[in-house]
């Protein structure tokens, strides 16, 4: 009887790694950002295709965003901004491109002129939140609220904060930070690309005439204008306070905060930080401002057009929707692991894996009390 225990332990190891098997974890792989945009055009291409088969109001740009965005941002506040993905153009495509599937669950790519690392699909809801004109909350704003969070309570001065979070902010190691600097990159890159967006553009054109000659100091340059306007980056404690206004002032961070219950309605019904999170909060506006700051070498930045560059930029303000999407692990904002996103893919795998664990546990129960 013991020996038919045993095996009923080999059993069980047996199903278990046969199982683990199914949802297979890889390492984030850089890909290559011509191969991104080809996929993307053609996906668009698709979309106007779709849109103009089915008669139907349909923006291919949205249509895009959506089918590329759909795993990694699925929950309901990202379909309150950017509209629910479509399942009809979802099936569409996987009848006429399959293999464009592929940029769901893309990570970073590699931008040739720099060599530097961006989220792809970070960039891509980012670009797609700014073109619906929410760029704050979907964008830089989501993720300083998820890296505030991770310190919250922990101090209630601001510049000891900083000096937790600094190392974190925008750092290199992928895995070290919930705000890498591919998200970084992501949100300012997203915010700038979505800015220049319009009804009948091509969001892979966009991308790649982009990235063709930005710089450190144009981008942040860009940024600066689109979502806080001319400004003054060498004062510092001027510059901080008009990224903080930006920040405490969108109406998303706001409704995310409340909702988070890390924003709270004072006793004349104003809404003000919880004591918690406010100087975390307000150490994350400081350390968007500082590095922008520091991308740009403490330059004032003026709308007038920089010599030899070709400035675009769009909208400044943000719509006043009353929505957010939840903050997700990025690394994220916001990646998540291959294993996490094939269980959120294909829901019925957590409970193969319970039932056959119940299974087998009820088996070696049966074996063991006959074994007495």
């Amino acid at each position: 009887m013991k020996q038919m225990i045993k095996k009923g332990l080999s059993a069980l190891s047996a199903a278990l790694l046969a199982l683990c098997m199914l949802t297979p974890v890889h390492a984030a792989e850089t890909a290559s950002l011509a191969d991104a945009l080809d996929q993307t055009a053609r996906l668009q291409q698709l979309a106007e295709e779709y849109a103009a088969a089915q008669q139907t109001e349909s923006d291919p740009m949205m249509l895009t965003v959506n089918y590329i965005r759909t795993q990694r941002y699925a929950d309901a506040t990202w379909d309150m901004i950017l509209g629910m993905p479509s399942e009809e153009f979802a099936q569409f495509v996987e009848q006429q491109a399959p293999e464009l599937e592929q940029l769901q669950t893309l990570e970073n790519v590699q931008i040739p002129a720099t060599g530097e690392t961006v989220d792809f699909v970070h960039l891509v809801a980012g670009a797609g939140a700014t073109y619906k004109r929410v760029p704050v909350v979907c964008t830089w704003g989501g993720d300083c609220i998820q890296l505030a969070g991770s310190i919250q309570g922990t101090s209630a001065d601001e510049e000891g904060c900083i000096q937790q979070l600094k190392p974190y902010f925008a750092c290199e190691d992928e895995n070290a930070s919930l705000m890498p600097q591919s998200d970084w990159l992501a949100d300012l890159d997203g915010v700038n690309i979505g800015s220049t967006l319009s009804s009948g553009s091509d969001l892979s054109e966009a991308i790649e005439q982009y990235y063709e000659n930005i710089t450190g100091e144009e981008r942040a340059r860009r940024f600066v204008l689109a979502q806080f306007g001319e400004a003054d980056t060498g004062d510092q404690q001027a510059f901080r306070q008009q990224v903080k206004d930006k920040f405490f002032g969108d109406s998303g961070v706001q409704l995310l905060l409340l909702s988070q219950k890390q924003m709270t309605l004072d006793e004349e019904r104003n809404i003000v930080t919880v004591d918690s999170m406010d100087a975390p909060l307000n150490a994350v506006c400081s350390l968007t401002a500082d590095t922008l700051a520091e991308m740009l070498g403490g330059a004032q930045v003026t709308d007038a057009p920089v010599q030899g560059s070709e400035s675009q930029t769009g909208e400044t303000e943000s719509g006043e929707q009353a929505t957010r999407p939840q903050v997700q692990s990025t690394a994220p904002v916001l990646g998540q692991s291959s294993l996490a996103r094939t269980m959120q893919k294909h829901t019925w795998l957590p409970w193969a894996l319970g039932g056959v664990v119940v299974f087998c546990l009820l088996v070696l129960t049966v074996l063991s009390r006959k074994g007495r």
